[in-house]
């Protein structure tokens, strides 16, 4: 164990307050790059190091929140990523010395990561691997990867740095007032993937107050055995003279700080707004203060996540949905290769609706790439569907590409006991945070007794739990074969069930299904099956959950009808020999009964808009231009009003971030396809808009999100980029004389900014509405400014028609 997590089971720890807003009290502006200051001003970096000590701290973070590479480039410096990092750790190590610790701090991109953004997974994992290894290299003790609010550029920066280096990790994601991220992951998601990841330490930070961050740190707590870190921001900014300030004085900072020690936190410490002050004051507070055990059961439970839902394996048999799948399925395998994802998204949403835990996704057929084909699907299903996945390959990169997409908590189908299958697919698993199911199979082949199943059994849970993978998430499959080819194997099959949990201590699953390949009903004797194998003590299956008859099974077990095994074991062997003598054929798998896409009217294309539904947004589009619809009509008719849904219901806290990005991309795509359908001189442009991130200001994902939502509603946008001065929007606005401008701001240093372009567009006597967002930007200040305010994307859009409709009367 390494000295930091040693001293954090003896007492509570006080890590650092901002350092932005020191370094700006040291005339630093955030244009000047506050990472770069690590090599032009040292000295101020360290005088703030030095401030956070002699105030109690006994950890500092280093100044190295936006040393990335991919962050670095908007100041030109991104080959100076290690000399930054290197340099930043040594500062705070001097100051601290060896009694005192350093976290080398890591913060977001600014940038939109796959499945939703342009960054992929591994250019992801590039940036957070190049700036750990640099911060290891300089000698950190910890790193601490936060702000984060999408959980999945959380998976890649974890990931990099428990793969690249050998620190300990903390995960420190940020979330609103509703307590929950922007993505609309809520804190026992996060715990459930970050576990699996293998982090040291949980932790929320940014984005509220202390008193909202304690129901975030009661539900961490409530969730987890991990130690937790709280760094809260000092309340909210307000707006005095021209500066942004944090109004939340040290002494009630530190109020909080006792409340949070009792509530059991292990790291308590400071973000936005914080000062040496505010450290003092929790150190007051917590000095004498004994590390709360954590009352959490010991007894943990195998859990698995999408990106908004846990799903936990409890008493009742866990059921995997079987049907996304192409086996035997000409149509499907057809539309695999053709690159359509109609009857994937039928089925994900399907067995959803039948009440499926997990959903499997096996994409494998001919003449594919499957690793580009799985990845894709995972986008799909994880878009159609809100449960947590099983990936289902027998290819290692088609399962890597898999488990990097999906923004969970995995199950990864499967490892074997052959060789090749322990050494290359473990440690994937291991790597990615998933459990794994475990067939009994390897190099002799299929096993004939449940005493071979043991002895394959026991090869793969000894090699999984060498690296790390813990008993309940192994699934053990025993592999069922078909009843055609003689009951016993079958039998053998169930018999080896309790012997495997007893001897291991592991779970254990079937596919079902493969009891009844190649014979006729095939419902009957899955079902008669499933029944006999809950009675040996199945704990999952691989299913198809819609179907009628394993409906009853379910039903039954819930009601505890149990049914004698001997009795099951001869309806069994019945139905089996009633189907040999049928002399009927094989059944086929049946394909899946998919509503065809056809387009009967503008409410198609609104309803596939509201789903983010993009192939069927195309489709229908171009089948109404076919038919001789207006184009514009099909703007105003259909793709508006759905964009429109949407907005209602993220407003409404149905729909978060993600699925606004899906439902916007898919009415883009449509929108295109509209506008080269419409004569230049016939479009129809509902006005003109100024988009820009303010001086000083380098992010711009809600930017770019406005901007694509304008786009989609008929706006010209003309985007002036990120970091713009007031001049140049000014200069803009004389030449475009645009209906509006829109003003974006994450920071509340650069917040400011809005208000000097309001004072030179009045110097320059152009009275053009100005629209302001972003982060920290709240309605007071834009009333102070004479500014009209959004809280988000989708009310900018609905905003700017107001002001428009406004300006026209």
């Amino acid at each position: 164990m390494s000295r930091f997590l040693e001293a954090l089971n003896k007492r509570i720890l006080v890590i650092d307050g901002a350092m932005g807003t020191q370094l700006m009290n040291g005339g630093v502006k955030p244009e000047d790059c506050f990472d770069l200051q690590n090599l032009k001003r040292p000295e101020l970096v360290q005088s703030i190091h030095k401030a956070y000590v002699e105030a109690g701290a006994d950890i500092l973070e280093t100044n190295t929140f936006g040393a990335n590479a991919i962050k670095l480039a908007d100041y030109k410096s991104e080959k100076k990523v290690k000399e930054i990092n290197i340099a930043a750790t040594k500062l705070a190590r001097k100051v601290v010395g060896v009694k005192g610790f350093v976290s080398g701090s890591i913060g977001p991109l600014g940038k939109l990561i796959d499945p939703l953004g342009d960054v992929t997974f591994d250019q992801a994992y590039a940036a957070f691997a190049e700036q750990a290894k640099a911060l290891e290299e300089g000698g950190v003790d910890v790193i601490c990867v936060e702000t984060i609010s999408d959980l999945q550029e959380m998976r890649a920066a974890v990931i990099a740095v428990k793969n690249e280096t050998k620190l300990p990790v903390i995960a420190s994601m940020t979330y609103d007032d509703v307590e929950k991220t922007i993505y609309g992951t809520p804190p026992e998601v996060a715990v459930v993937v970050l576990e699996a990841l293998g982090v040291d330490i949980v932790s929320a930070n940014c984005s509220t107050g202390p008193q909202g961050m304690l129901k975030v740190a009661g539900r961490l707590l409530a969730c987890t055995k991990l130690p937790v870190m709280v760094m809260p921001n000092a309340g909210m900014p307000e707006l005095v003279g021209d500066k942004a300030i944090y109004k939340m004085t040290a002494r009630q900072f530190g109020a909080y700080a006792e409340k949070f020690a009792k509530l059991g936190v292990r790291i308590i410490g400071g973000c936005c707004g914080t000062t040496p002050e505010h450290i003092q004051a929790v150190k007051s507070k917590v000095l004498n203060s004994k590390p709360q055990t954590n009352q959490k059961s010991q007894i943990q439970s195998t859990k698995f996540a999408s990106r908004t839902k846990v799903v936990e394996v409890a008493d009742k048999p866990f059921l995997v949905g079987e049907r996304i799948n192409p086996t035997g399925r000409k149509i499907f395998q057809e539309e695999i290769r053709g690159g359509k994802t109609r009857i994937m998204r039928s089925e994900a949403a399907g067995q959803t609706k039948a009440k499926a835990d997990l959903l499997d996704v096996n994409i494998s057929t001919r003449d594919i790439v499957e690793s580009a084909v799985m990845h894709q699907a995972v986008k799909i299903v994880q878009s159609a569907s809100d449960l947590p996945l099983s990936i289902d390959s027998p290819s290692v990169a088609a399962l890597e590409a898999g488990l990097k997409v999906f923004c969970g908590r995995a199950l990864l189908n499967s490892v074997s006991g052959k060789k090749e299958s322990l050494e290359k697919i473990i440690p994937l698993a291991k790597r990615y945070g998933a459990a794994i199911i475990a067939l009994t199979l390897d190099e002799h082949g299929m096993p004939n007794s449940a005493a071979d199943r043991l002895r394959i059994a026991e090869k793969i849970v000894h090699t999984a739990q060498a690296v790390g993978i813990a008993k309940g998430d192994i699934f053990v499959d025993n592999l069922v074969m078909t009843a055609g080819v003689g009951i016993q194997p079958c039998l053998e099959a169930l018999k080896a069930i309790p012997m495997i949990k007893e001897r291991f201590g592991v779970k254990t699953i079937l596919g079902i299904s493969n009891v009844s390949h190649g014979m006729p009903n095939r419902s009957k004797l899955n079902a008669l099956y499933f029944q006999l194998a809950l009675s040996y003590g199945l704990d999952a299956a691989i299913i198809d959950v819609g179907d009628a008859e394993v409906r009853k099974v379910l039903k039954a077990f819930k009601a505890k009808k149990a049914v004698a095994r001997e009795e099951l074991l001869r309806k069994f062997k019945a139905e089996v020999d009633k189907a040999k003598r049928s002399g009927k054929p094989a059944e086929k798998k049946r394909e899946a009964s998919v509503k065809e896409i056809k387009f009967t009217g503008y409410q198609d294309i609104k309803e596939a808009v509201i789903d983010g539904n993009l192939e069927a947004v195309e489709v229908l589009v171009k089948q109404a231009i076919e038919k001789k619809y207006d184009p514009q009509k099909v703007i105003n008719l259909g793709l508006v009003p759905g964009m429109e849904v949407v907005g209602k219901k993220f407003s409404g806290g149905q729909y978060f971030l993600p699925q606004v990005i899906e439902s916007a991309e898919s009415m883009s795509a449509g929108f295109a396809i509209c506008k080269a359908n419409i004569p230049q001189d016939k479009v129809k442009i509902k006005g003109k808009i100024v988009l820009a991130t303010v001086k000083g200001d380098i992010h711009d994902i809600g930017k770019n999100i406005v901007k694509m939502l304008l786009e989609n509603h008929g706006f010209v946008v003309i985007d002036l980029g990120k970091d713009v001065a007031p001049e140049e929007i000014v200069k803009v606005a004389k030449a475009e004389k645009p209906n509006a401008i829109a003003l974006s701001a994450l920071l509340t240093t650069t917040m400011v900014e809005m208000g000097v372009v309001n004072d030179q567009l009045k110097a320059a006597k152009l009275d053009i509405p100005l629209l302001v967002g972003g982060a920290v930007v709240t309605k007071g200040y834009a009333d102070r400014i004479g500014a009209s305010y959004s809280m988000d994307a989708v009310g900018a859009v609905g905003l700017v028609k107001k002001i428009i409709k406004v300006a026209k009367k």
